[in-house]
């Protein structure tokens, strides 16, 4: 498994400096417990409402976060089911929301969950708690359904090209199998680009398995009702179309803390490339 680092955490930590009197924070993507380990650390007196879909991941933040006590408690929920988690642990108003949106390293590297296309694997996707997997969308979807999926969702220019492909070469079991019917659908002078776009349309696959767009919507109007007056929400993003949904999300019912969003440095950028397209934004709700 491989070893998951942090991004912005240091930003994400200044950030909530609104906790340092204490209160309850949540993390909806506790991960490895990264982010938690340093708001817990930093603000002694708050308390953690961890959430995370991914059920390896949680163990890893279980164990990372055990010295903390009482002062955590962890739960395997999807994020836009925040309203009704609150709800059961009686819990009206929060000081704190945070959640990073990126794929955690045991997401990445594991090769049986089928996130990346440098490894062969099972055609899956699958964050946690789904209804479907990478194997429904791709060979279970109609081929105007499975283009707007690949158009909206990469922004990819040969989404049609590349569907007429994945539909000739069905069923497609393997991430191989995907990339080879994606690379045989390009014109010859896109071919040199290959893994720019398969990434791109791995991307979009994976939005719709974990309905990653709408769970973001939802989160963005839930914080809105569950936070205090003075209560901040943060959110690093990794691609346009979420940090398009957090930057409007926003504009009502906070004071933007981050009139730019935050970006990593070139030192952390060097040590974690997998940093480089992350943007943070946090608001405060007035």
């Amino acid at each position: 498994m491989g070893q998951h680092t942090s991004v912005l955490l240091k930003e994400v930590v200044e950030g909530f400096e609104n906790l340092k009197n204490g209160g309850i924070f949540v993390d909806c993507t506790v991960g490895g417990g990264g982010h938690s380990e340093g708001l817990l650390e930093k603000y002694e007196k708050i308390s953690l409402i961890g959430m995370d879909r991914d059920p390896v991941a949680l163990e890893v933040a279980k164990d990372r976060l055990s010295k903390f006590g009482q002062r955590v408690r962890l739960f395997q929920r999807n994020f836009s089911d925040l309203d009704e988690l609150l709800d059961d642990l009686d819990v009206e108003k929060v000081d704190g929301i945070f959640a990073d949106l990126g794929l955690s390293s045991f997401q990445i590297d594991s090769e049986d969950r089928g996130f990346s296309f440098k490894k062969s694997g099972p055609l899956d996707m699958q964050m946690g708690l789904n209804t479907k997997s990478a194997y429904d969308v791709v060979n279970g979807y109609e081929a105007e359904k499975l283009e707007k999926v690949i158009r909206d969702y990469s922004e990819e220019r040969f989404a049609r090209r590349i569907v007429s492909s994945i539909i000739e070469k069905r069923p497609i079991k393997s991430t191989n199998e995907l990339v080879e019917a994606i690379f045989s659908s390009l014109p010859s002078y896109a071919k040199k680009d290959w893994k720019k776009i398969v990434t791109r349309v791995f991307q979009a696959i994976r939005i719709e398995v974990n309905e990653e767009l709408e769970n973001l919507s939802k989160l963005i109007e839930i914080s809105k009702k569950r936070l205090k007056k003075g209560g901040r929400i943060g959110v690093i993003s990794f691609h346009s179309l979420e940090d398009r949904i957090v930057k409007y999300g926003l504009k009502e019912g906070f004071v933007i803390i981050t009139k730019k969003p935050i970006v990593p440095d070139y030192d952390e950028i060097k040590m974690n490339p997998r940093s480089r397209s992350a943007k943070l934004r946090i608001g405060e709700r007035t």
